[in-house]
């Protein structure tokens, strides 16, 4: 059975998730998603007080594929969200910081987001949660339809969510946008 996943997004950067290049990623932060997402799940990522403001869309995205972190890092075809200091402003916030070398060691690439203080808990997580199909609204983020607040959490951690009608409820309501980039991150 797919879950809804949501959770209150306090830094907005463009760096979890990372909305660019044609796919959402999540490959660091909220390890406990991370671990338990499987493909057909969905990502809800709230504004919070300090941001856009609560019961906000930041995104909403479905999971397609669900990658270990160590693949994520070392396959070419996620090259382009690797971290470049130089270039495209978005070039900057890549999320793929983690990589395994010959001896299974980690390492963390040099970005703008995370320290060596965050690698035991992005590495906890395990995956990165892949999204071909997603909605980003960033600073636009739209307020929910009365019919959806319940799926806005309130505080720390995540909840979860499988009723079926509420999927219905929520791709509706998403089917009044078009999928991808409406608005850069708020921070």
């Amino acid at each position: 059975m797919n879950r809804i996943f949501s959770y209150v997004i306090t830094h907005d950067t463009g760096f979890a998730p990372n909305p660019y290049g044609g796919i959402l990623t999540l490959a660091t932060c909220k390890p406990k998603i991370r671990k338990a997402g499987k493909a057909g799940d969905w990502l809800l990522g709230t504004g919070s007080k300090k941001t856009v403001g609560s019961g906000r869309l930041v995104y909403a995205a479905q999971i397609a594929e669900v990658r270990p972190l160590a693949e994520y890092g070392a396959n070419p075809i996620y090259n382009f969200k690797i971290p470049r200091l130089s270039g495209a402003s978005w070039h900057r916030h890549g999320d793929n910081i983690y990589w395994v070398d010959a001896h299974g060691e980690w390492h963390q690439r040099r970005n703008l987001h995370h320290s060596i203080e965050h690698m035991k808990r992005d590495l906890s997580g395990e995956n990165v949660l892949v999204c071909n199909e997603f909605w980003y609204f960033g600073k636009q983020a739209p307020p929910f339809p009365d019919e959806l607040k319940f799926l806005v959490k309130d505080g720390p951690g995540h909840k979860t969510d499988s009723t079926p009608r509420h999927f219905d409820i929520l791709k509706s309501w998403l089917s009044s946008f078009q999928p991808g980039m409406h608005g850069i991150p708020f921070l």
